[in-house]
C-alpha cells in the first residue's frame, strides 16, 4: 500500500477520533462546569443559610434583651417597695413582719421571667451581672433583724442604696449590649463615623 492509500484510509480514521475526542472533551468540560456551578450554588445557599441564623440570633438576642430590660426595672421597683414597706413597717412598730401575699407573689414571679430571661443571654459578664443583681435584689426581701429600730432602719437603707447601685450598674451594661445588638453597621464591620466625619 502506497502513501496516498494509507491517507486516504487514516484521514477519515483520525477525523472521526478527532471529532469523538473533541466531543468526549467538550463533554468533561461541561461536567466539570456544572460541577463548579453546583458548587457555587451550594456555597451561596449556605452562605444565605448562614445569613439568615445570624440575623435570626441577633433579632432574638435583641428581643431577650429588651424584655430583661424591662423585667429587670420591675424588679428593681419591687425590690424597692419592698424596702421601703419594712422601713414603714419599723418606724410604725419597731419591728418587721412578713410581706404582704401579693407583694411576695409579684416579687416571685418577677424572679422567676428574670432568671429565665437570664439563661437566654449569650454574653456571659452581662448574665453575671444580672446574677449579681437578682442576688443583691434577693437580700432585700430577707428580714433584716437584730438590733434597735434605728439599726434596723440604717440596714434597710443601705440595702436601697446597693439596690439602686447594683441597678444602675447592670442597666448600663445592658444597655451597652442592646445598642450592640441594634448597631448593624458594627456587625457588618463598618464603620461607625459618618461620612462627613471621615
Amino acid at each position: 500500500m502506497d502513501a496516498a492509500s494509507w491517507a486516504a484510509i487514516v484521514g477519515p480514521i483520525t477525523t472521526l477520533l478527532g471529532g469523538l475526542g473533541g466531543y468526549w472533551l467538550a463533554g468533561r468540560n461541561d461536567d466539570a462546569r456544572d460541577r463548579r456551578t453546583v458548587a457555587r450554588e451550594e456555597s451561596a445557599r449556605r452562605a444565605a443559610l448562614a445569613d439568615r441564623l445570624e440575623e435570626d440570633r441577633h433579632a432574638f438576642q435583641r428581643d431577650i434583651l429588651l424584655e430583661l430590660q424591662d423585667e429587670l426595672q420591675r424588679l428593681a421597683r419591687v425590690a424597692t417597695r419592698i424596702l421601703l414597706q419594712d422601713e414603714r413597717t419599723v418606724k410604725e412598730s419597731g419591728r418587721l413582719y412578713q410581706l404582704p401575699e401579693g407583694l411576695s407573689d409579684e416579687e416571685f414571679q418577677i424572679f422567676t421571667a428574670v432568671r429565665r430571661l437570664r439563661a437566654r443571654v449569650l454574653d456571659p459578664e452581662l448574665r453575671e451581672a444580672v446574677e449579681g443583681f437578682v442576688d443583691v435584689c434577693s437580700r432585700a426581701s430577707l428580714p433584716t433583724s437584730g438590733g434597735d429600730k434605728d439599726e434596723i432602719l440604717a440596714r434597710l437603707r443601705r440595702q436601697q442604696a446597693r439596690v439602686r447601685e447594683s441597678y444602675g450598674a447592670v442597666n448600663d451594661l445592658l444597655g451597652e449590649r442592646l445598642r450592640r445588638e441594634l448597631d448593624r453597621r458594627s456587625l457588618a464591620g463598618e464603620s461607625l463615623e459618618s461620612p462627613e466625619a471621615a
